[in-house]
């Protein structure tokens, strides 16, 4: 049952062509399985928009923001209740240093 709609931000999309390109170096097909299973489990924000944890809220600004975490990547959103809308704002490589995580 779809309860929210999924939108993501420029630079989300941005976001998962770097981890594409940086892959398809090595690896085509594991590239596009990579962005694929990014892209399925943040599917599941449709049905299930509080799903994912709260990030740290010292970190917060006026936004409540969420993570999913796959494989290496955490998917970073907002749930808007009221136009029943995830954001999502970017989706970041736990491999780096979190300081560099700026939303």
């Amino acid at each position: 049952m779809k309860v929210a709609q999924v939108i993501w931000s420029n630079e989300a999309l941005n976001d998962l062509e770097i981890i594409y390109d940086f892959l398809a170096e090595k690896s085509p097909q594991a590239a596009q399985r990579i962005v694929e299973s990014i892209l399925s489990r943040a599917g599941q924000l449709e049905s299930f928009p509080e799903s994912g944890a709260r990030l740290d809220p010292i970190k917060l600004n006026e936004n409540d923001y969420r993570y999913l975490v796959e494989g290496n990547y955490k998917i970073i959103y907002t749930y808007r209740i009221l136009n029943r809308v995830v954001y999502i704002a970017t989706v970041f490589d736990t491999r780096f240093d979190p300081e560099k995580l700026v939303i």
